[in-house]
């Protein structure tokens, strides 16, 4: 339950951005061929693996537009940033659209 209700943490590093959390990772630059801002979630038709408290949604979860996709986002406050790599699609946001907006054009520098 203290999981779910965090915001997510983000960290950028030489190597790639590193999401923070039970269900976080590293995506290495190289790996990541599209980053987009999306005001609209997917359709989620299940939740696999992770948590779903209230709006907070992390983990992985089944939609009807991507499949399987890995989320790190309040439901509540978009936009949200929609990052695809060799392996996976991971969407996440930030505290407040503010925020979310300054950390996407972070990563449009450095994927650019």
């Amino acid at each position: 339950m203290f999981f779910s209700s965090q915001r997510t943490k983000l960290t950028f590093t030489d190597d790639g951005v590193q999401i923070h959390g039970m269900y976080g990772d590293i995506y290495a630059w190289d790996s990541i061929g599209v980053a987009t801002l999306m005001e609209k979630l997917p359709t989620i038709e299940m939740r696999t693996n992770g948590s779903a408290l209230g709006s907070n949604l992390k983990g992985h979860f089944r939609t009807t537009e991507f499949g399987s996709v890995k989320l790190y986002v309040n439901a509540q406050n978009p936009p949200f940033i929609y990052l695809e790599t060799n392996d996976e699609v991971i969407i996440f946001n930030m505290k407040n659209e503010i925020e979310t907006k300054e950390i996407f054009e972070k990563l449009q520098r450095k994927i650019k």
